[in-house]
């Protein structure tokens, strides 16, 4: 699949209440796909959320701001301010509006309550976000153990999302097969880019779920 395909189909054919999961290799730079072609272009469709674990969003950022060229970056960096930040655990933000900073935890009461408390924030701002961007789930889970991914179960069946759509970059070599599986089984697509290109795991097709 070519990367413009991967970007039409989800500025296309995405919905809200859908999870989307853009998995990725640590040896591409996924950066030039969150930060350089995904999010201005979700920002140009409305608002956009992006709750960031352990802040390997900010990382990734901070790899793509490396690579601004001089006569892009003040025009990048002001766009991105509009973006509000959802930090989960101790990280500098060096992008966006951070509206809410929550501490990791894989107790199921505490995970509960950090996602009732998210979910909370994001119903409060002044105008639904489109989309949602995440960064650092799998990290969380590797350093969180299994308990975590059993606590986003329970939490999605308790409070699901219904008012946007979920664009969560997971990179696939820190989790078990079992892991990405699970995490595939409850999303509406799945794509994995790697040096070799941009594989299709699991698509809608159009006109399903109408």
């Amino acid at each position: 699949m070519v990367t413009s395909s991967f970007e039409e189909y989800l500025l296309g054919e995405v919905e809200r209440g859908e999870m989307i999961l853009v998995e990725y290799s640590s040896r591409v730079p996924i950066e030039e796909i969150a930060w350089d072609m995904l999010a201005p272009a979700f920002m140009e469709k409305g608002d956009v959320v992006v709750v960031d674990f352990l802040g390997v969003g900010s990382l990734l950022f901070k790899n793509y701001e490396r690579k601004l060229p001089g006569k892009d970056y003040s025009k990048i960096l002001e766009l991105m301010k509009r973006l509000k930040v959802i930090k989960v655990g101790p990280s500098t933000a060096n992008y966006g509006e951070v509206i809410e900073t929550l501490v990791p935890s894989d107790d199921s009461k505490s995970f509960l309550k950090n996602y009732h408390t998210l979910m909370n924030r994001i119903a409060k701002l002044p105008s639904k976000p489109e989309y949602m961007l995440v960064f650092g789930f799998a990290e969380h889970i590797y350093f969180g153990g299994e308990a975590v991914l059993k606590n986003l179960f329970t939490a999605l069946a308790t409070i699901p999302f219904e008012d946007w759509a979920v664009v969560a970059f997971i990179n696939f070599e820190v989790l078990k097969p079992e892991q990405i599986a699970l995490l595939e089984g409850i999303s509406s697509a799945a794509f994995r880019v790697t040096k070799d290109g941009i594989e299709i795991r699991k698509v809608k097709k159009r006109g399903e779920g109408k």
